[in-house]
């Protein structure tokens, strides 16, 4: 059986565009094709069968994109056929890929396309798949209220499995099953699905051994059994590398770098999340490799396609001139002409298909340009947490073991020292870890902007009430100047974190008795608030570090304050998502000024 890819009625330039919407990016070029040649893409028997076996193949390795468009091409095979079981097989395909690549809502129509076709073909093993693929679909949606249908057609395609004895599909409503009881905190019940998965497919699908470790270990990390975690989650990743499943890869890497965060085994966690990265890294390097070898391969194409007009002309023109003698001199020089201009064209063309090359050479340059900024900044943030995280709690530690175990030898005031400095190390602690946590945030764009016009007096007044009382203890003063009437347009969350920041800064570094004080104008459009106080000031050569997570600034304030050297740099990227700027001018000894500008809100 052939299929041939037509579509009656329509033009050659809109079956081309149909072919092209099916086919992508698997022809080789964009120009116009005639009905004869869209019909040398056929889809036989045995075509379909080795289409199968990749679309198998590319969904392990994760390439969904490739997955999809080949199940499209056999799908297109299956209806011409009429063929009902192979249609609800690809659109069970279509549902699983489509909720594997991130578009769910694509997923169900073709799944509930798939019950649709089973109507008429009353095929009870085919509808337990579809109903896994369903219950697949809605546990993913990722809220509880869609964990019950999630469990609903699991349970149902369980059923279905087990009557027909289809240990494959049994593991994999097990799995599922395991992995709703743990969303719905059952994590002894989803232990039970799991490792009722593990013995089946140990059995019958041992390449897809790592996935179900994989969610085992996942369980165990839940309960906080992080050394069972850990081996099993280990085992999982040995059998996914042995394997060479980048998906499962992927999975196993992201959870050992949960594990060993959570134990503070900061070197095994780096590891892990750049054996990561790499994954994730390799797949997207392979794609812009296809993309550049396919248009150096249309310029090729478009290079032979010159020399053959070429060849052919000059041929002609041989011809004519063994014919026509008298008018040979005129006729070869309107010829060449048009020739040359086309000529020009041509190479013009390929010129600009050159540059397009060169380009997207840049593009993948830049991108691992980015990919290499990133691994440094990561670096940078692990640095801190293993540094500056480190030490108050190893005074926690320190302090605390000393209470547990000379408590009744200490003297009342040594005990208060020691739950005093145990006290100042945890809201240290705090303090940094809540700083990068905010931090980690801005990176991955899981920050919630809301701008709103902002009173700035009241905002201001706001952050004071805050810290007022710290200002009194070292018995500054502390002044606002801010006339009425300035509004902001900001995030206000955002604004008041770094106001704060910048006055318990101008509070830290102010010795007693001294002054604080905050100020605002307009201008043009630009609202700019100062931060100013007579304090210690900054050396020049620090300035450059304070806006920096490559090497923060730190120092103790005039009581002994601590520090986390990163509250600026969230300060700088907070004004930058509200479209604003930060400066700082210092004189050594002679205090610091910050200086804040906004977008003044319009009426």
């Amino acid at each position: 059986m052939t299929l041939i890819l037509e579509f009656p009625g329509l033009d050659d330039q809109t079956q081309w565009h149909l072919i092209v919407a099916i086919l992508s990016p698997a022809l080789p070029s964009e120009k116009p094709w005639s009905t004869s040649e869209i019909s040398k893409f056929l889809i036989d028997d045995e075509t379909s069968v080795q289409i199968h076996h990749e679309v198998d193949s590319l969904y392990l390795v994760g390439d969904y994109s490739r997955a999809i468009e080949q199940t499209l091409i056999l799908l297109a095979y299956y209806k011409n056929r009429d063929d009902l079981r192979g249609q609800i097989v690809c659109n069970n395909y279509m549902g699983d890929f489509l909720r594997a690549s991130g578009s769910r809502s694509g997923s169900f129509d073709y799944l509930f396309n798939a019950l649709a076709l089973n109507t008429q073909l009353h095929d009870s093993l085919l509808l337990a798949q579809t109903y896994n693929f369903l219950a697949a679909s809605y546990f993913e949606l990722d809220y509880p209220k869609y964990l019950d249908s999630a469990q609903l057609y699991a349970s149902v395609s369980l059923d279905i499995a087990n009557y027909f004895q289809d240990e494959k599909l049994v593991y994999s409503d097990l799995n599922i099953l395991g992995k709703v009881e743990e969303g719905k905190g059952n994590l002894d019940g989803a232990l039970l699905f799991m490792n009722q998965a593990l013995e089946i497919v140990r059995r019958v699908s041992p390449v897809d051994e790592a996935l179900v470790l994989s969610n085992i270990a996942g369980a165990y990390f839940l309960k906080g059994e992080m050394v069972r975690a850990r081996e099993l989650a280990l085992e999982a990743y040995q059998q996914a590398k042995r394997d060479n499943i980048n998906t499962y890869l992927r999975l196993t890497t992201a959870l050992l770098e949960r594990i060993y965060l959570n134990e503070q085994n900061f070197r095994e966690a780096h590891y892990y999340l750049g054996e990561l990265t790499l994954y994730t890294r390799n797949f997207l390097d392979d794609k812009m490799e296809e993309r550049v070898g396919a248009m150096q391969a249309q310029i090729q194409q478009a290079v032979e396609e010159v020399e053959i007009q070429q060849e052919l002309f000059l041929r002609k023109i041989l011809t004519i001139s063994l014919l026509v003698l008298i008018g040979l001199a005129l006729l070869f020089i309107i010829v060449f002409a048009r020739q040359k201009f086309r000529l020009r064209k041509t190479n013009r063309e390929l010129h600009a298909r050159n540059d397009d090359l060169r380009r997207q050479q840049e593009e993948t340059k830049s991108l691992t340009h980015e990919l290499q900024t990133s691994n440094a900044t990561l670096k940078n943030f692990i640095s801190i947490i293993a540094h500056d995280l480190k030490n108050p709690f190893n005074t926690i530690i320190g302090f605390s073991d000393l209470l547990h175990t000379e408590f009744e030898t200490l003297t009342p005031e040594e005990r208060k020292l020691a739950i005093e400095n145990t006290h100042k190390s945890a809201l240290s602690a705090y303090s940094l870890l809540e700083q990068l946590l905010s931090w980690a945030r801005l990176q991955t764009g899981t920050f919630q902007l809301e701008l709103i016009t902002i009173d700035l007096s009241e905002l201001i007044d706001e952050v004071i009430a805050h810290i007022q009382t710290t200002a009194l203890l070292k018995k500054q003063t502390l002044s606002r100047q801010i006339p009425s009437g300035i509004n902001i347009y900001a995030d206000k969350n955002m604004m008041l974190a770094v106001l704060r920041n910048l006055l318990s800064n101008a509070i830290k570094f102010t010795p007693e008795e001294g002054s604080i004080d905050v100020s605002a104008v307009d201008s043009a459009g630009t609202i700019k608030i100062f931060v100013s106080d007579s304090g210690v000031g900054i050396p020049q050569h620090s300035i450059d570090k304070l806006f920096s997570i490559d090497e923060p600034y730190k120092t103790s304030g005039t009581s002994g304050e601590k520090g986390t050297g990163i509250g600026l740099l969230l300060c700088k990227e907070y004004l930058e998502k509200n479209h604003g700027t930060i400066s700082v001018e210092s004189v050594e000894g002679d205090g610091t000024t910050f200086t804040i500008a906004i977008p003044r809100a319009t009426s």
